[in-house]
């Protein structure tokens, strides 16, 4: 991986400004349907789980518990179609690297899909995590920036589709266990009922967590940061300045974001591998005044 863009890198990635700024209108009439699609299908999901965690709520009880955790599942199994899908496509069907650099700029409008999908699937977790589970404001502006990205995917004809397998797509695996561990916290009785299989769940988030939103994250983000960057650079008008701009930011802000939440989870590791180590000396201390 370069640092630093070369003449000819800058020359075949400025020369894509001469594409047409959007896709055909078949496809992007294709993707609104396709998005207004995924919307309804989880939006039916989570409703037929919000019934089923609300017939196990005795009369009176507060609901927001099943929003949640319908929430979760939902979340979980939408996450787990993405994650399956983008590890297929990153692994077996790309070619790695891309064959040229334009390649990843222009091209593989079958892939908008993945766009497609998250952009729907954010627009559903938006009202529902603002209106009924009280997600935190970090997880609102994850939600619309990846919108944001996504639209560069999904409507316009230099959208790096290339990309969205592993953007939209693989990093999500790592969304699974989140939702489990997730659905833990909502049910506090679960976490003292079955403690070694909590442990474990957090255990596997925090590693593929950091395997695929850091370690995979970092290179795949600055590869593409450097690219539209370089497409931004070569604009010729102010809209493409700032629909460019804008998706940099975007990316740079859930950047930061995945960051700050791999420092959560490393800080999470320390504290728990330090208080197992005052454990241990405790029983040993414990042990050696009965001896």
């Amino acid at each position: 991986m370069s640092f630093l863009a070369t003449t000819e890198e800058i020359e075949e990635i400025g020369a894509l400004h001469s594409n047409p700024a959007f896709l055909p209108d078949h496809h992007i009439d294709q993707s609104l349907r396709q998005i207004g699609t995924v919307v309804a299908i989880i939006t039916v999901v989570q409703l037929v789980f919000l019934q089923i965690f609300r017939s196990r709520l005795s009369k009176g009880s507060d609901q927001s518990s099943a929003w949640k955790s319908s929430y979760q599942f939902t979340n979980l199994l939408v996450n787990l179609f993405l994650g399956v899908l983008g590890i297929y496509h990153y692994y077996f069907t790309l070619p790695r690297p891309a064959l040229t650099v334009s390649e990843k700029v222009e091209g593989w409008e079958s892939l908008s899909i993945f766009s497609d999908i998250q952009i729907g699937y954010q627009l559903w977790a938006l009202p529902v995590g603002y209106f009924f589970v009280g997600e935190t404001s970090g997880m609102m502006f994850h939600h619309v920036q990846v919108v944001v990205v996504g639209c560069l995917s999904a409507f316009f004809w230099n959208g790096f589709r290339y990309v969205t397998p592993f953007f939209y797509g693989l990093i999500e695996i790592s969304s699974v266990p989140l939702s489990v561990m997730n659905y833990f916290k909502t049910r506090p009785e679960l976490i003292k009922e079955r403690p070694t299989m909590y442990t474990v769940v957090r255990l596997i988030f925090s590693v593929v967590f950091l395997t695929v939103r850091v370690v995979m994250w970092v290179p795949n983000m600055f590869d593409w940061l450097k690219t539209c960057g370089i497409l931004c650079y070569t604009c010729d008008n102010a809209s493409c300045y700032a629909g460019l701009g804008l998706s940099m930011l975007a990316g740079f802000g859930l950047t930061v974001l995945q960051m700050v939440w791999a420092s959560k989870i490393v800080e999470g590791l320390l504290k728990a591998a330090a208080g197992g180590g005052k454990k241990k000396k405790s029983a040993e201390d414990n042990s050696e005044k009965k001896d």
